[in-house]
């Protein structure tokens, strides 16, 4: 199915209990079931601005990128506003656990909020303005800066543990898997880190700069640069099993199910790769430019393009188990 939106989804979609949430660029927040396509619902954010949302326990986190209140928590099952606060202009997506809403935002700072009443319970000032999202494990909170630092907090005290510089901003939000950070730089270097200490584990040196999010097996870690490459390498050691190159920029963090690889280009293209070997089993053309990183649930690969719409399709039969 399709589903046409009043403006074009941003860069995140949201699932959860067989619905999608996303908000488009006009400020409207969506509610589609993934089953149907059908519209579930439909919420007005704080302005006509670019937005991100975060779900946890049948609540949204609602962060947009300019406004008077940037920052908002809905309860769905009440259907209203548990608050609204200024936490300045956000252009990444919020981190929502049980342990609070961490922000990193446009002007300089890291900050984590009770999701229950807005109280903002730290902040931390960095060296420059956030576009890169935070990661969350053991209690360490990582998170890329316009400055070129990735930054390593104590994410009950909002103290810093450690910062490493790269040779340019970083954009992309970190993964973390087990004991390892893996995220690239638009110094055209994709990093491996110990979460402990921030040691360099292991750098790969790509053509272009990297901009968006990788994911990882476990075994493979797979992410795109801004050339159209598409790179897998070896978790442990970063040596480059294969690449595949797109007609465009690579605009999406990859997703990884099964033995597959998922990733959008500005080519207007979702492509399928085989895990194992870069192969492309298939793709998928869209009408509008692709900057939405695609999820899976169910049966469904749901993606969304630049002109509106929002896509749940299939793959073929041979991998309908993904």
């Amino acid at each position: 199915w399709t589903y046409k939106a009043t403006s074009a989804p941003g860069k995140t979609l949201t699932v959860a209990n067989g619905l999608i949430y996303f908000v488009t660029l006009d400020g409207r927040l969506d509610i589609v079931k993934i089953e149907t396509g059908e519209k579930f619902g439909r919420l007005k954010t704080a302005g006509h601005f670019e937005a991100t949302c975060a779900f946890y326990q049948n609540n949204l986190i609602i962060a947009s990128r300019y406004g008077d209140k940037t920052l908002a928590a809905y309860d769905l099952e009440e259907g209203k506003y548990l608050w609204k606060i200024n936490a300045g202009d956000i252009a990444s997506e919020p981190l929502f656990t049980s342990e609070g809403v961490f922000v990193s935002a446009l002007y300089n700072h890291i900050d984590k909020y009770n999701w229950e009443s807005g109280e903002r319970i730290w902040t931390f000032k960095s060296g420059g303005q956030h576009r890169s999202s935070p990661a969350l494990s053991q209690n360490t909170l990582v998170v890329g800066c316009d400055d070129g630092t990735i930054y390593a907090l104590n994410a009950e005290k909002g103290t810093l543990k450690w910062k490493v510089a790269t040779g340019a901003s970083v954009f992309a939000t970190p993964i973390i898997q087990s004991e390892n950070i893996f995220v690239g730089s638009s110094d055209s270097i994709f990093y491996s880190l110990n979460l402990e200490n921030g040691e360099i584990v292991w750098e790969f040196q790509a053509d272009r700069p990297i901009y968006e999010a990788a994911a990882t097996d476990g075994e493979h870690v797979v992410f795109g640069a801004s050339d159209g490459q598409f790179y897998c390498l070896d978790f442990e050691s970063g040596e480059e099993l294969w690449s595949f190159k797109a007609e465009s920029v690579v605009s999406t963090a990859p997703l990884i199910s099964g033995d597959v690889v998922f990733f959008g280009s500005l080519d207007r293209h979702y492509y399928c790769l085989d895990l194992r070997n870069g192969n492309k089993l298939w793709s998928f053309e869209t009408k509008g430019r692709i900057r939405t990183s695609p999820v899976l649930w169910g049966k469904y690969i749901i993606g969304a393009s630049e002109n509106r719409f929002l896509y749940a399709f299939s793959p073929p039969d041979s991998l309908s188990t993904y």
